[in-house]
């Protein structure tokens, strides 16, 4: 279910018609976060480089969930790009 969640955020993220585009959470961090860490997978970062970039926009509470959904998360079940 939440991968189904992302890869429709994704969808939209990477359609380039919907340019430019800004992803921002009422609830806070982590769902915006998550989303741009299974992103940077995509765009072929390194995991740790993934997880740095989201830990350092989830300080000072970063979840364990989040990033083990980043790791977790198949790149190759991404929305191909529009």
């Amino acid at each position: 279910a939440l991968s189904r969640l992302v890869n429709a955020a994704l969808s939209a993220v990477l359609d380039r018609e919907q340019h430019p585009l800004l992803l921002l959470s009422a609830s806070g961090t982590h769902e915006v976060g998550t989303i741009v860490g299974c992103l940077r997978r995509l765009q072929q970062w390194s995991l740790s480089g993934a997880i740095d970039e989201y830990r350092s926009f989830a300080a000072p509470t970063p979840r364990l969930s989040c990033e083990q959904f980043i790791e977790t998360w198949d790149p190759d079940l991404a929305p191909p790009p529009r």
